[in-house]
């Protein structure tokens, strides 16, 4: 369990383990989230394992999935967010086929050829060995199962109507950052672009990749301003050491609403991610 935590931890500037921050951008993501598991084509039966399911966001959409007769088992380190999950589940009709436990995704508490599908949402980014994580997952996966991740890749960033020269000078220099000081803990900002050699190198057949363009436009909800303003903050933070004083200024007084030149109000607001879903079979 202490190799888990150490070696999975979200970065502080983003407080990845809140679970405020989490429920934020699930929601802001839900109906993106829906058509993620929809393309894994789960069938009613199915056994899934959810690891690294936080406070239990992916586990129901799974679950809607594979019922009435399959099973999905939720694991995470953080005792917090499996409490959490548990409660949520309460009130939830699918809570006989859902399970959560905390557990070390390093030690999968299940025997060989346990799952149909083992899902792995938004963790590898903060792995220190994407290699053991896998190789742990094809362990508990039947044989003609399979192994998915979904991550992202944080090159694609586009806050519009900002300037696009202004953009590409902070990504520049949020990547010089990481680079020069990388995270503490771990953080991997460019994971989505990785997975399908990673898969791959796993030893995983018929590994495809199937990439997401993830657009909000304005009106945003709530949620959706707190996700995308907290995005901006930690791409600039991470970023400062690197950009002029005038590149600063100008770029958070696009996401302070206190300023004449916020943009998430705006009519004409667009934003859009990169969100990458690899799968391979056992």
């Amino acid at each position: 369990m202490a190799e888990a935590r150490k070696a999975f931890q979200g970065d502080k500037g983003l407080n990845m383990t809140e679970i405020g921050w989490l429920l934020d951008h699930h929601l802001t993501k839900e109906q993106e989230r829906r058509q993620m598991v929809e393309d894994l084509h789960l069938q009613p039966g199915d056994v899934v394992l959810d690891i690294g399911c936080g406070p239990g966001l992916w586990a129901p959409l799974l679950a809607e999935k594979v019922k009435p007769h399959g099973r999905v088992l939720g694991l995470d380190f953080s005792p917090e967010l499996i409490d959490y999950a548990v409660e949520a589940l309460e009130n939830e009709d699918l809570k006989d086929i859902i399970e959560y436990k905390v557990a070390d995704f390093f030690a999968v508490p299940s025997e060989d050829d346990t799952f149909d599908l083992t899902f792995f949402g938004n963790c590898f980014a903060y792995v220190t060995d994407p290699l053991k994580a896998l190789t742990e997952q094809k362990r508990v996966t039947k044989e003609g199962g399979r192994v998915a991740a979904k991550d992202f890749d944080g090159a694609l960033f586009i806050f519009h109507p900002i300037e696009p020269q202004l953009s590409l000078r902070v990504l520049a220099a949020n990547a010089r950052g990481l680079k020069e000081n990388p995270p503490n803990p771990h953080f991997d900002n460019f994971m989505g672009r990785k997975m399908h050699g990673l898969f791959l190198q796993a030893g995983l057949k018929d590994v495809s990749t199937t990439s997401y363009a993830i657009q909000k436009l304005a009106p945003l909800t709530p949620e959706a301003k707190r996700y995308i303003a907290g995005n901006a903050d930690w791409y600039v933070k991470i970023a400062s050491p690197y950009l002029s004083k005038e590149d600063l200024q100008q770029w958070r007084a696009h996401f302070d609403p206190t300023s004449d030149q916020y943009i998430l109000d705006r009519e004409e607001f667009y934003f859009c991610m990169l969100e990458v879903l690899t799968i391979g079979t056992i």
